[in-house]
Formats: C-alpha cells, sequence, structure tokens
C-alpha cells in the first residue's frame, strides 16, 4: 500500500459499481484482524454486523460502503452515527479511547493493553480518540467517530499523522442536547481534509434530540452539488483559499511552552505556506479551572456556584480577546500538541501536551489540526483556529498548512 483510499474514492467507486461495498468492508475487516493484535486500537470488532449492514447497503450515498469505526462508549443513538450511516457508512465496530480514572487521557486502552501509535509502537497515538486515530493512520479505515471536550480529536490526530476537526460548538448535534457547561463537540478523525469536511457536513444540522444544533453546514448544503464527491471542491473555502489569509501564530496558550522542535516545524510550514503571519497582541485568561467547572456540570457532578461564576468569566474575558484578535486576523494557528506523541507506559504521569486545544472547548471556537511534518520521525501537527461559525476559514487555512506524511511504517 502506498497510499489510502479516500472516503470520497471508495463512495465514487461504490455509487459507479466498480467496487462492492461487501468487498470494501471485508478488506477493513481483514485490516482490522491482522493489525489490532499489534495496535491494539479496537475495543470491539463487529465483523458479522458490518458484512449484513454491506450486504443491504443501497450503493447510492455520498458515503456508500466507507468503513468507519465508532469511538467506544458513543450512545447508539448518537446523531453522527445515525448520520455517516444513512449517507452508507458502515460502522464495523468500537474503538479504544482512555481508560476510566486514568492519570492522563491522551492514551487508548481495550481493557488489555494500551493502544499502540502506528508510527512508534513504543508511543501512544494520543487520546481520548485513540483507536480511532491509529485504525485511520495505519489505513484501516478512513474515518472514526469521536467526541472532543478538551482536545479529544485534535490530539490523537496530531499525534498520530492524521486531521481531527471539532467544529463551531453545536456544528454536530449529540444525543443529550446542549449540556451545561457546553465543552463537547461531537466530530470525526480522517486521513484526507475533504473526507473530514465531507462526514462533518452530512452529520451537521438540528436533530430531534439536539434541537439547539447549529444549522445544517455548509450553509448551501449537499443539494447545491451535482455530484456529492465533489461538494468540497465547489465549496467557499477552497475558492478562498486563492485569497492570502492573515494568520497570527502563538507556540503556546498556556504556562508550558512547546518543545522547540515542534514549535520549529509549525513555523517553517508556516513560512513556506501563502500566508501572512502577523503579530498581533493575545492575551487569554488561565483555562485549567473554568474548563474543570464546566466538566462537572457537563458529567452532571455539579459545580459550587462561585466556580461556575469564575468559569463563565474566563469564557466571557477568552471569547473577548480572541474576538478582538480576529478583528486583526483571518485564523490563529498553534502547535496542536506541546510535544510529539509520548510514550504508551506514561499513563500512569500527569502529561501536559494538549495546552493549545482545551481553551478553545472553553469558548466553543472551530479548531482543527493537520499534520505539517516531523520531528524525531514522528508527526507534528498545527492547529488552526477561527471565529465563531467560520469553520470554513479554519479548514481554508489547514489545506494551505497541511503536508501529505508518507505512510507510518505499521499500516
Amino acid at each position: 500500500m502506498t497510499r489510502r483510499r479516500t472516503a470520497v474514492e471508495i463512495a465514487r467507486a461504490v455509487r459507479s459499481r466498480a467496487l462492492s461495498a461487501v468487498d470494501v468492508v471485508d478488506e477493513a475487516i481483514a485490516a482490522a484482524e491482522r493489525l489490532d493484535p499489534v495496535l491494539h486500537f479496537l475495543d470491539e470488532l463487529d465483523a458479522a454486523g458490518a458484512r449484513a449492514a454491506a450486504m443491504r447497503l443501497p450503493p447510492d450515498g455520498p458515503l456508500a460502503g466507507v468503513p468507519f469505526l465508532i469511538k467506544s462508549r458513543t450512545p447508539p443513538d448518537a446523531p453522527i452515527i445515525a448520520r455517516l450511516v444513512a449517507a452508507g457508512a458502515v460502522p464495523i465496530g468500537w474503538s479504544t479511547r482512555a481508560r476510566p480514572g486514568a492519570q492522563s487521557l491522551t492514551f487508548g486502552w481495550n481493557g488489555v493493553d494500551y493502544t499502540r501509535n502506528p508510527w512508534d509502537l513504543s508511543r501512544s497515538p494520543g487520546g481520548s480518540t485513540a483507536g480511532g486515530a491509529a485504525a485511520v493512520a495505519a489505513g484501516v479505515v478512513p474515518l472514526a467517530t469521536g467526541g472532543d471536550s478538551g482536545g479529544s480529536l485534535r490530539i490523537p490526530a496530531s499525534f498520530s499523522g492524521v486531521i481531527g476537526f471539532k467544529g463551531t460548538y453545536g456544528r454536530i448535534p449529540r444525543p443529550g442536547g446542549r449540556p451545561l457547561g457546553g465543552l463537547t463537540t461531537a466530530g470525526v478523525i480522517g486521513a484526507d481534509l475533504d473526507d473530514v469536511v465531507l462526514a462533518t457536513s452530512i452529520a451537521s444540522g438540528p436533530h430531534r434530540l439536539d434541537p439547539t444544533a447549529l444549522p445544517p453546514w455548509p450553509p448551501h448544503g449537499l443539494d447545491d452539488f451535482e455530484h456529492p464527491s465533489t461538494t468540497t471542491d465547489r465549496a467557499l473555502w477552497l475558492v478562498g483559499a486563492q485569497r492570502r489569509w492573515r494568520v497570527a501564530y502563538r507556540s503556546t496558550l498556556g504556562v508550558c511552552p512547546a518543545e522547540g522542535a515542534v514549535d520549529r516545524v509549525v513555523r517553517q510550514r508556516l513560512a513556506a505556506a501563502a500566508v501572512e503571519v502577523v503579530d498581533v497582541p493575545l492575551e487569554l485568561a488561565p483555562t485549567e479551572e473554568a474548563w474543570a467547572a464546566l466538566s462537572d456540570l457537563d458529567n452532571g457532578r455539579g459545580a459550587e456556584e462561585a466556580a461556575a461564576r469564575r468559569a463563565r468569566a474566563v469564557r466571557d474575558f477568552n471569547n473577548t480577546a480572541l474576538a478582538d484578535l480576529f478583528s486583526e486576523v483571518d485564523a490563529l494557528v498553534t502547535p496542536t500538541t506541546l510535544t510529539v506523541a509520548h510514550g504508551y507506559d506514561q499513563h500512569e504521569e500527569s502529561i501536559v501536551t494538549g495546552d493549545p486545544c482545551w481553551v478553545f472547548n472553553v469558548t466553543g471556537h472551530p479548531a482543527v489540526s493537520v499534520p505539517v511534518g516531523r520531528s524525531e520521525g514522528l508527526p507534528v501537527g498545527a492547529q488552526v483556529v477561527a471565529p465563531h461559525g467560520a469553520d470554513e476559514v479554519a479548514l481554508a487555512v489547514a489545506r494551505l498548512l497541511l503536508v501529505d506524511l508518507p505512510l507510518p511504517p505499521v499500516r
């Protein structure tokens, strides 16, 4: 295998009858059975269910025959799953996530062993959407679902050399509706940016379980395009990619700095890309306490009134500071993680690597991580953040920074 087959390519081939959905799904199942004993990315494989779904699939959806993994413990009635399946995608099982009660969440656990990174089996693929990122990076499936409340899509995407997109808060509806804290956005990890955009657009829009979700995205929808597979080719953010975007760069947003090598890779990619880097002041309030209080509210644990008020003040302060920043630039770029992938066996350590991520769960801004190079042979990701609702801007800038990495050693 010299390159991964994208979801758009798979669906186009299934719709044209050049491939059968059953053959595609069988191939993914075989790859999962071969690689899971090495990478430990599966929580559970559903080979029989996947084959049955592929056999009865009408081969005409925008994701016809595309195999994908569901993050473990995702509610079965989650709108993102129902909508991807309605578009023709076929879930082949459930991927690992962080072990409950773990000191750090940037790992995956299948109940027996820790999930490994296909770039280096001594490293973690990140978390908490660990198994999905590892499987996508290794070419088992082109897409995997997850949720992002503190970087759970973007961190594993960065560690594993793939793409993770957290849309504006509410971009994809959630089965429990809008929680009190408002941190988590459902989303996808993929190996191809167009795949991620297409899957997000399919999953977007209000749902009976979450009627307060944002309107369907992109605004013109899939029906405005002659063929579903060309949606992203005609979307407004690709037309806008011809302009020279103005971006601000910060190597860190917290007290911990990015590793020098990670910072250099992102800076070098910015210098080579068709963007204008502008020096604009940005002072953000610390996020840790606010995130913890909002997470407690989201998870039904409750929060003291004073802590909730402080969290609201931090959210408001940072939203205002970012609004001022975005009045001067189109997007903000940071390293997605402060380090490259750490050891899979460091799970009992308190590891600070995802500081640039959780700021934007508190504020709800769209943020996408794309690979921009490597350090020590391991992927380095850049995070692109845009104003509320301007998901297409984040994606347009990310497309200019994106580097096509070679396939990892384990694939």
